[in-house]
């Protein structure tokens, strides 16, 4: 029989408390270093600012191999509790226009690869909502009553970014809307004030658009710049001076945009070794933003305030992360560690996620979190 018309749908049930860490806490000059240690393996898969503190989910293993999803909230002190998620994998968290905190999840199902999205707490008024095909974008921010997701299709030339905004309604969501973007291609998204802004190379030329929700196109403009290729996007407004974030043969440099388009080159800072691949920066506080990044001997991350770099932390030839412009290190227990996530918590400050790597067939038990303090300058 099918489900009788107008009858109630089941509401969920809010997540229960786990328990599956080992937790210590330091407190250095750095910040506030928390490890967390699970009994047979962790996996990170991603964090957000949530409420001031730290989002992270997790897959904790078992020692039959089976994992189970795992959300953990981190304060800046490192106290944190954990909740086990019901059923799902393949995570994908985000805020809704009012800051509580959603995920995409696909719950078990043998025969069809579908996610839905749900509010991570407090669940108790949620009914279990229609499944839809996965998204495979990451969270860029909100604007008006959405939640925005982008993703591009790195290994084609001609299929266009795709964008997801997440419509809400009385703190719930109300519907989907899957958008095909304009051509250019592997654009970089930038969301302030309500404004969702674009930024792709377009020939020799940087194409700046502002489009709305459902993809249309407000304004654009062509920016000539002084390099052809960049990072990630600092700040981008056409009312505004823009900040775009370059890295090329190993120099951290800013293109600095006016309004009238016009461009002008400004070097950071030179780690002398290939610069490769760097993640969406942090905002930590206005003009304020973090950005990690990886380069040929190992990883790091650095903060930048408008046009002046702050501090570089970098894992090269020292166990921990060396600042290079104070020669501070910051001593960890591992030699060789990853930055998973980095992602705002309080005003000027932030967390970093780390995790060791290990040798192949070896799952990774460990997960540290440092809590960082960048003072006003």
């Amino acid at each position: 029989m099918g489900e009788r018309k107008g009858a109630k749908k089941a509401k969920m049930k809010n997540l229960e408390k786990a328990n599956p860490f080992k937790s210590t806490v330091a407190k250095t000059d750095f910040g506030t270093a928390t490890t967390l240690l699970a009994d047979f393996g962790v996996s990170q898969h991603g964090s957000i600012n949530y409420k001031g503190k730290t989002l992270l989910a997790n897959y904790v293993y078992a020692e039959n191999e089976t994992y189970k999803l795992v959300y953990t909230v981190f304060d800046n002190d490192g106290n944190h509790e954990s909740f086990a998620e019901d059923d799902g994998i393949l995570p994908t968290l985000f805020l809704s226009p009012e800051n509580e905190a959603f995920v995409s999840v696909q719950p078990y199902d043998p025969d069809n690869d579908l996610e839905i999205s749900i509010p991570v707490f407090n669940r108790e008024n949620t009914e279990l909502p229609k499944r839809n095909r996965p998204f495979l974008g990451k969270f860029m921010g909100t604007a008006k009553q959405f939640s925005i997701l982008y993703d591009g299709d790195i290994w084609s030339e001609t299929k266009p970014d795709k964008l997801l905004a997440i419509e809400f309604k009385d703190g719930a969501i109300k519907k989907k809307h899957n958008v095909k973007v304009p051509l250019p291609r592997n654009n970089k998204v930038f969301i302030a004030d309500n404004e969702i802004h674009l930024l792709a190379i377009d020939g020799k030329s940087w194409l700046h658009r502002q489009i709305d929700e459902k993809g249309n196109v407000i304004r654009e403009r062509k920016i000539q710049p002084g390099t052809k290729y960049f990072s990630e996007i600092l700040s981008l407004s056409f009312e505004k001076e823009s900040y775009i974030l370059c890295g090329v043969k190993g120099k951290i440099s800013l293109e600095i945009i006016s309004t009238d388009g016009k461009s002008k080159s400004k070097e950071l800072a030179d780690i002398k070794c290939g610069f490769y691949n760097t993640w969406k920066p942090a905002k930590i506080a206005e003009g304020t933003y973090v950005t990690q990044f990886n380069g040929d001997l190992g990883n790091g991350w650095f903060t930048i305030k408008n046009d002046q770099l702050l501090e570089l932390f970098y894992g090269k030839e020292v166990k921990g992360y060396k600042n290079l412009f104070t020669n501070e290190i910051l001593k960890m227990n591992n030699e060789h560690l990853c930055v998973s996530n980095i992602n705002k918590t309080t005003e000027n400050a932030y967390a970093v996620v780390f995790y060791p790597m290990t040798e192949r067939g070896l799952k990774n038990k460990e997960l540290i979190i440092l809590n960082r303090e960048i003072k006003p300058q």
